[in-house]
């Protein structure tokens, strides 16, 4: 039953009680349609090969104290942060320049940058703005693209149909070797095509366009930001484009934290997956058997320095990598990549696919070509070599007696940075051939006379 005092109070009585309520209690003031900081406008601007410039405009009710930038490039799992300057006050107009022609800040072009902008004032009011995406294009030239699946080409100048075929050998390629390395493909391709050799020096890495007299770039794979540039205008585009996209595969099926895929498994995927492979390499690697001059590839851990001994290199790589799926199928190579990525040395992820170390897969595949077994050196017989250390002399500014001068250093360091290697797979001589390479290719001019007389 309902008190009697309870059915007299009105509704009127009830308002009055709740209104004073509210004056009585403290209130915070929310205004949604103003909020306390506003961004007026903002962009990320491409100017690359140099780098990025980001920029905002915002307001706040109280003095703002900091502007940032957060931007993830490509695939790479980790993000950068930057402070953008500006005038304290207000309103601001705050601006970052982003430098990327540094070897430690190189963005390749095409590369998909996500962005936001972080604002907060002295009444610690935090605005973040919504995700943004800037392709990082290179700004000297317009582009067009053309795309399909995840794979997207961009081309400037009448070239389309090249552009195109490009696109398909791509999309040809991923088809063909992801089930063999088990790699995502569904992860988005960016690819840049430049007409020629002058074009794509600026937009390699420093080191890359240091060398860039000496070798023809053919192509390089960033296999973090998932990207490729391409030399089009070269008679082994197809096949560079196929070989480096599988080189961005290889990164994604078994690259890891703990060590990085050795050379010879890395371009032996690479040329097993071309799908327009030249001839030199099977015709060295014939050569190599002939003279004796097989190389211990598998316990290089770099390329070799000799071109001769580089084209060796490349086809002793494919021929192994064919022999391992010969033994395994593609399920061994996809196993021996996941153990790799798991952080298993590759002699234990060898031993566990196919019962070999790398000795004995290496005098495996030998024998298999008919070639003499690899004997590794005996380290505790060998002697160490004496080395003459070089007197020391003072630099100078001018020549004088006991001295070296300035200029005679700054030449030797020119001259020996030009001698490095480059860091992409398909390069080729500029300047000449070496004597070595000559006798190699007479060599295969001699097998393909023998081949044709023999089908004659």
């Amino acid at each position: 039953m309902i008190p009697t005092c309870i059915k007299n109070i009105s509704s009127a009585s009830i308002l009055i009680l709740v209104f004073g309520l509210l004056l009585i209690l403290p209130t915070t003031s929310i205004n949604a349609t103003n909020p306390p900081i506003e961004v007026i406008d903002f962009s990320a601007t491409s100017e690359f090969p140099k780098g990025i410039r980001f920029k905002v405009k915002a307001t706040s009710t109280s003095k703002i104290e900091s502007i940032a930038v957060r931007f993830k490039i490509g695939l790479i799992t980790t993000g950068v942060y930057e402070y953008l300057s500006y005038d304290p006050a207000d309103t601001v107009n705050a601006e970052l320049f982003y430098s990327t022609n540094t070897l430690a800040g190189y963005i390749p072009p095409e590369t998909i940058i996500k962005y936001t902008f972080e604002i907060q004032d002295s009444n610690q009011n935090v605005y973040n703005t919504e995700p943004q995406e800037l392709i990082y294009e290179d700004a000297r030239f317009d582009w067009d693209r053309v795309s399909k699946d995840e794979v997207t080409v961009a081309f400037h100048g009448p070239i389309q149909s090249r552009a195109e075929t490009i696109l398909q050998v791509i999309i040809d390629t991923l088809k063909n070797m992801g089930p063999v390395l088990g790699a995502e493909t569904s992860e988005p391709i960016r690819v840049t095509l430049y007409n020629n050799q002058k074009e794509m020096l600026d937009a390699l890495p420093i080191g890359s366009a240091a060398v860039g007299r000496e070798l023809i770039t053919e192509g390089m794979a960033f296999n973090e930001e998932g990207s490729l540039v391409i030399l089009v205008g070269g008679s082994m585009a197809n096949g560079t484009a196929s070989h480096e996209v599988t080189h961005i595969l290889n990164h994604r099926a078994g690259h890891s934290i703990f060590r990085r895929i050795p050379s010879w498994l890395h371009e032996g995927l690479a040329e097993y997956g071309n799908i327009e492979p030249g001839y030199s390499y099977s015709y060295a690697l014939e050569f190599a058997i002939a003279a004796d001059r097989l190389l211990p590839h598998l316990f290089m851990q770099i390329l070799p320095g000799d071109p001769e001994d580089i084209i060796i290199f490349y086809g002793q790589s494919r021929s192994i990598v064919e022999y391992m799926i010969f033994l395994e199928g593609n399920s061994g190579m996809r196993q021996l990549l996941k153990l790799h990525q798991d952080g298993t040395n590759m002699d234990d992820a060898l031993m566990s696919v196919y019962g070999m170390d790398r000795l004995e897969l290496t005098n495996a595949w030998r024998s298999e070509l008919g070639a003499s077994p690899y004997v590794p050196p005996n380290i505790a017989e060998s002697k160490p070599t004496a080395v003459s250390y070089p007197t020391v002399e003072a630099f100078t500014l001018t020549p004088k007696a006991g001295g070296r001068t300035v200029a005679d250093s700054i030449d030797n360091n020119q001259s020996t940075q030009l001698q490095s290697t480059s860091g992409s797979c398909n390069t080729q001589s500029d300047n000449g051939t070496e004597i070595g390479v000559v006798s190699m290719f007479l060599f295969i001019a001699v097998i393909s006379t023998r081949r044709f007389r023999r089908k004659s």
